[in-house]
């Protein structure tokens, strides 16, 4: 589901000796007829998402995606009870087929929206899905509300990019991402939780992968094995439990070292 691209409009009023009613027969009295957001668009690709794909820097890829008009491919399903295929292009096919928004399920078992920049990189991908012209935040508002973790781009290519769950978040929230070692408000969670562990003595934070963290622990020498492991446990329990860490961080790994 797409939340609505923009507010609609009142249908003007047929001017008096006009037909009131579409040549279906339907009145247009009460009709509204939404704006449409990208004028002028040709369905190519924006430039800089092009640039920042090529690069590969993620940080790069999701501020080009997030100010970009993306591309999100709806298909035709079925209704209940029939058993044949329809087609995807309007006006054909099965009657009873309405358009599905497009999720699919990774390897790892994350569901994953696709996106596109272009239309001929939806149609490389699949040529028989119809392109939707969206804003990247209300793409990125669609994959949290079908509970989908990540985001893909370009899956066919020319050049694929994804979009790791706090990324998507950050979009659909109409912030800017940055990776969680350089996030402060990540770095004030883990701050705060650090402070209320006596037994810590220092403590730093370090990349692991493009969204995850390793908390790097110092603790004093000659600790048993059972004490550190309930003080990483704590450490845990707390971290897992700040909202701040739970939305920015997509894997968390701690560290344990001998100050």
């Amino acid at each position: 589901m797409l939340p609505d691209a923009a507010e609609p409009a009142e249908a003007e009023p047929v001017a008096e000796g006009g037909s009131g009613a579409d040549s279906a027969g339907v009145p247009w009295a009460g009709r509204t007829l939404a704006a449409q957001p990208f004028p002028g668009d040709d369905g190519s690709a924006e430039p800089s998402l092009v640039i920042a794909l090529a690069t590969g820097e993620l940080a790069g890829i999701v501020r080009a995606w997030a100010s970009s008009r993306v591309l999100v491919p709806i298909v035709a399903v079925l209704g209940e009870g029939d058993d044949v295929r329809a087609s995807a292009e309007p006006g054909r096919g099965d009657k009873s087929a309405d358009m599905a928004l497009v999720t699919i399920t990774g390897p790892d078992g994350h569901r994953i929206l696709p996106t596109f920049s272009s239309t001929a990189a939806l149609a490389t991908w699949n040529r028989s899905a119809r392109p939707v012209p969206v804003e990247a935040a209300r793409a990125a508002q669609a994959a949290v509300l079908e509970g989908c973790d990540r985001i893909a781009i370009d899956l066919a290519g020319p050049v694929p990019g994804r979009l790791p769950r706090p990324a998507v978040w950050a979009v659909a929230q109409g912030r800017d991402w940055m990776p969680p070692a350089d996030d402060p408000e990540v770095l004030v969670a883990v701050a705060g939780v650090v402070a209320s562990i006596a037994e810590l003595v220092a403590h730093r934070c370090e990349p692991d992968g493009v969204a995850g963290l390793n908390i790097v622990l110092g603790l004093p020498p000659g600790l048993a094995a059972e004490p550190v492991q309930q003080i990483v446990g704590r450490i845990s329990q707390k971290l897992a439990a700040d909202q701040r860490v739970a939305e920015r961080v997509e894997s968390l790994r701690l560290t344990v070292r001998t100050a």
